[in-house]
């Protein structure tokens, strides 16, 4: 399990936009964003490049 911080999200729909947008992502297994900590704990094989670029597609920032 790979866990990064989210920066912009400002309510529920920045939420779920971000975990829409990594559960897409091919080799995510599982993906959980949480508002309150500003972050994301995502599992599977997927690079943390190719969810990093995810989430800045859908708007957002990330770093692990």
């Amino acid at each position: 399990m790979e866990h990064f911080t989210v920066t912009g999200m400002s309510c529920a729909a920045c939420q779920a936009r971000v975990e829409k947008a990594v559960s897409a992502v091919p080799g995510v297994a599982s993906c959980a964003v949480s508002l309150l900590t500003n972050s994301m704990s995502v599992e599977g094989a997927a690079s943390n490049a190719d969810i990093i670029k995810a989430v800045e597609k859908a708007g957002y920032g990330a770093k692990v």
